[in-house]
């Protein structure tokens, strides 16, 4: 589908070092790099009006699909990445969504499905290989330029992005100038309606923080994968944002899984328990922002997460946790608030902050 306005960014697929898709200002020239790293069950798509805006802004990003989600690369895949990334608002995307043909929806079907196997499989680990690589070759990537390089990563994706930077931050060939954390996933969800998965979390996690104790929350991941339970996720779309076209989006978006197996949930409770640990240690400037409430992840963690890093470096990007108390919605860059959330990051980035 033509775009109805000139597209402010430009796109292309790359398939190295993982398969990601590549976003450009039209100028052609860019001052950084970002990697955007979307959350559990989301995909490319869900980062693209995003990386539209910081292309205007004169930055280059990257976008994976994370391993045991979103696409495979095909026709109907490209189309809603498209979808997203050139339209005005979440109206419409839906709009664009709608227009697509049926026969190519089997596509989604498809893959869908794939991913889901895959899901099974995946562990968190190769989760946080897929940011490793990524932001290592967006560093060699800008060599030539001495661009800056940041990693941009939301929920699930803040956790993967907090571990990868960890694994290169004193490495300063590869590491980045800057980690931006939205709504990360430090702790489970306090939705207490989701009681299967509360009970769950809440025992595989305090399992997980006691190191004598993590063969038994193995075995229970074991278990869970055995069984082939999963959690129903669709209450999330209520809670993404407060824009209604964002909330109905989240809903009919078709490569959002709203059902995700409860073994590779359950795969992630070690890495929040341990994200505190690593945070100490971590010399890379962060920059945090969450709301006041998030119905999706425990803003506690984020919390702990964030008072335990020592103090930053870089005199240019000193650590920040902006809290939004009066939101009570998990992406406050998909919500009322976006603009003014990225205006601010973006002159952190700058060096700014």
């Amino acid at each position: 589908m033509t775009p109805l306005t000139p597209p402010e960014a430009l796109l292309e697929r790359r398939e190295f070092p993982v398969d990601h898709w590549r976003v450009t200002p039209v100028s052609a020239t860019a001052h950084s790099e970002v990697i955007l790293v979307h959350g559990l069950g989301e995909h490319s798509g869900r980062m693209m009006p995003l990386a539209r805006q910081l292309a205007s802004l004169g930055y280059n990003c990257r976008v994976p699909d994370l391993p045991g989600h979103g696409g495979c690369g095909g026709e109907f895949h490209h189309a809603v990445i498209e979808a997203y990334l050139h339209s005005a608002d979440a109206t419409e995307v839906i709009d664009r969504l709608e227009a697509l043909p049926d026969d190519l929806r089997r596509e989604a079907e498809q893959d869908n499905h794939q991913q889901l196997g895959a899901l099974y499989r995946t562990s968190f680990d190769e989760i946080i290989e897929t940011v490793e690589q990524l932001t290592a070759w967006s560093c060699i990537d800008g060599n030539d330029a001495n661009r800056p390089h940041f990693i941009w990563g939301h929920s699930m994706g803040g956790l993967a992005s907090l571990h990868a930077a960890c694994r290169i931050d004193r490495d300063f060939t590869s590491a980045p100038t800057g980690l931006i954390l939205s709504s990360p996933a430090f702790a489970p969800p306090p939705n207490e309606d989701a009681l299967l998965l509360r009970l769950i979390t809440t025992q595989a996690m305090w399992l997980s923080s006691i190191t004598p104790l993590k063969p038994l929350a193995a075995l229970q991941r074991l278990g869970l994968r055995l069984l082939r339970l999963e959690e129903d996720a669709r209450w999330a779309s209520n809670h993404v944002s407060d824009l209604p076209s964002e909330t109905f989006l989240h809903a009919v978006d078709p490569y959002h899984r709203h059902r995700i197996p409860l073994c590779f949930a359950a795969r992630l409770l070690s890495w929040m328990a341990s994200s505190r640990a690593r945070a100490r240690n971590l010399r890379t400037p962060v920059f945090t922002f969450g709301p006041g409430y998030d119905p999706i992840v425990s803003t506690a963690g984020t919390r702990i997460v964030t008072a335990s890093l020592r103090e930053s470096l870089d005199p240019l990007r000193p650590h920040r946790l902006d809290v939004h108390e009066q939101m009570r919605v998990h992406d406050l860059v998909r919500s009322s608030c976006g603009n003014a959330i990225i205006t601010r990051v973006h002159q952190w980035m700058r060096g700014n902050g």
